[in-house]
């Protein structure tokens, strides 16, 4: 089975296949395939967030949206 942990491994193949090319288009390719496989990572990861009913939601409706590090207040005042 396809796991993020070895979507991201093939990603750091890839990157290190890049680092051996010089510049050009040899190197831009691996250098994509990276992304691709750690976006297929990411993927993966909200995918197994989702199926598990246990996790914790993102973000608690009762509490004020967090982005970050910073807190939305609410303007009422």
């Amino acid at each position: 089975m396809l796991t993020s942990i070895k979507c991201r491994d093939h990603a750091s193949k890839c990157i290190q296949t890049a680092e051996t090319f010089p510049p050009g288009p040899q190197r831009e390719m691996f250098f994509d395939m990276a992304r691709q496989w750690t976006d297929l990572a990411i993927n993966i990861e909200g995918s197994e967030a989702l199926a598990d009913p246990a996790s914790p939601p993102a973000n608690d409706p009762g509490e004020p949206y967090r982005f970050g590090s910073r807190q939305a207040q609410r303007r009422d005042a």
